[in-house]
């Protein structure tokens, strides 16, 4: 099995979410298992990052297409107001923590941890 990672994106600062992305795709390409965790402030970006016209836009739809974004916090993208941009954009979900994504599961199975 390929080196697993977890890329966690908690800031709500488009740059630092460019940078998760970026990674994302390079460990990908790379041949790590690569997954991205929207958490904290992170989801509201969705509301800008959906829009064609934003300059993350493209990273964003090619890290989608590739499925290395494998969760989005049920319980901060309610709070943060974009639930219905996540659920439109097919991104998966998680709240199995009390409305939050558990990274109990990714440690468990010895993923490196990466927060942005």
């Amino acid at each position: 099995m390929a080196h697993e990672v977890l890329i966690l994106a908690f800031e709500g600062k488009k740059s630092c979410f460019l940078h998760a992305l970026l990674n994302a795709l390079d460990m990908s390409e790379k041949g790590f298992a690569v997954s991205v965790v929207m958490e904290g402030e992170s989801p509201s970006l969705m509301k800008e990052i959906t829009n064609e016209k934003d300059p993350v836009h493209e990273i964003y739809i090619e890290a989608k297409k590739r499925g290395l974004i494998k969760a989005v916090c049920y319980g901060c993208s309610k709070m943060m107001g974009v639930l219905e941009i996540v659920e439109k954009e097919g991104l998966p979900l998680n709240g199995d923590m009390r409305n939050h994504v558990p990274l109990a599961t990714y440690v468990e199975r010895g993923a490196e941890i990466i927060t942005f």
